[in-house]
């Protein structure tokens, strides 16, 4: 990643926040140290960056339309085609397909 990117992301909010800056780098040290360790260290590190990826989606737009269109679904006012998960494994389906 460039110099530009993480600058990108940490700008203008983030770099405001000293301990939150010092548990970033704690935890980038912590990923390449697991790296540099071997296969297991590897398969370690994928696991870390897996779990921060399922929290930081938490706070992301793309969570807060799922929550919305779930709302929605629960109150019943969605036709059977744009339910949460009809929408959503579709989408999955096509997804994988493209993959091949």
């Amino acid at each position: 990643m460039a110099d530009e990117t993480w600058l990108a992301i940490l700008e203008p909010e983030l770099c405001k926040d000293s301990a939150a800056i010092e548990l970033l780098a704690r935890l980038l040290f912590i990923i390449k140290k697991e790296i540099n360790s071997g296969a297991a260290g590897v398969r370690r590190a994928s696991k870390i960056l897996s779990n921060g990826i399922n929290v930081l989606y938490l706070y992301t737009d793309s969570h807060k339309s799922a929550l919305e269109l779930y709302v929605l679904y629960l109150e019943g006012d969605l036709p059977s085609k744009d339910e949460p998960l009809n929408l959503i494994n579709a989408a999955i389906e096509r997804g994988k397909r493209q993959a091949r």
